[in-house]
């Protein structure tokens, strides 16, 4: 099958693709990205105004750049697939993603509004309470048809399109997977003197299950109609891989 091909086809692997690009981000974190978000998040924790706004803005660009990325799927993934795969027991999880995916955003919009605490008042409450909602209401649409699709400009349904709104989705996910590597993942690492490799392994199991809850939100926009393939959760479990071997093997 030639690139072109692939790009087109109604049996989508981008997401796969995007799980082994997060993979490669995971294992050698894009040192110029990692040293950047590490300067500005040192400035952020000691109150540099400077490093606060920087950091808020990358963080801001992630969002804007999932959000919309969310906006300009949704014709061209309805056009290429006709019906997503839909289980019985898609109600429950829909409703347990919108929950962790709403969790996220808060957390993200509060990180960004408190980089932006020197504006006048009012504006950092309007940031945490838009960029909350919003990301989760434009993703969330994307499973629903929308109802007037034929009558969506043909350009808007095209494959170059969905490729750019990929693009922006597996740009923002590898920022965020970067800056969870940064600030979160030393929470599971085992570093107290007498440490067992039990230990080890335990806070392994953890760092695996809290990064596959944090790494599955985002990647929601491909697994709606990924989910049903073993390679799937495969290449999912491949993100874990640089975790997991940095706690066992650190």
């Amino acid at each position: 099958m030639s690139l072109w091909s692939w790009l087109k086809s109604p049996a989508n692997h981008r997401g796969q693709a995007m799980d082994l690009l997060v993979f490669l981000a995971n294992l050698f974190l894009l040192a110029p990205f990692m040293n950047l978000l590490q300067r500005l998040g040192h400035g952020f924790a000691t109150n540099d105004d400077a490093a606060a706004r920087g950091l808020s803005w990358v963080v801001l660009v992630a969002f804007l750049a999932y959000t919309t990325g969310a906006i300009l799927k949704r014709a061209p993934l309805h056009a290429r697939v006709g019906t997503l795969p839909n289980p019985d027991y898609a109600g429950c999880l829909f409703i347990a993603w919108i929950s962790l995916h709403l969790s996220l955003s808060i957390l993200g919009a509060s990180l960004i509004a408190a980089g932006f605490d020197a504006v006048p008042k009012g504006i950092p409450v309007v940031l945490v309470i838009s960029l909350s909602i919003l990301p989760t209401f434009f993703v969330s649409r994307v499973i629903f048809r929308p109802k007037e699709l034929a009558e969506i400009p043909t350009w808007r349904k095209k494959w170059p399109l969905e490729l750019l709104a990929d693009i922006l989705i597996v740009s923002a996910v590898i920022m965020l997977t970067i800056m969870w590597n940064l600030w979160i993942a030393n929470l599971f690492f085992v570093t107290w003197p007498g440490a067992t490799f039990g230990d080890k392994l335990f806070g392994a199991g953890l760092a695996a299950g809290a990064f596959a809850l944090f790494y599955v939100t985002p990647r929601f926009l491909f697994l709606i109609e990924d989910f049903n393939r073993w390679t799937t959760w495969a290449t999912i479990g491949l993100t874990l891989a640089p975790l997991v071997g940095k706690i066992l093997l650190g």
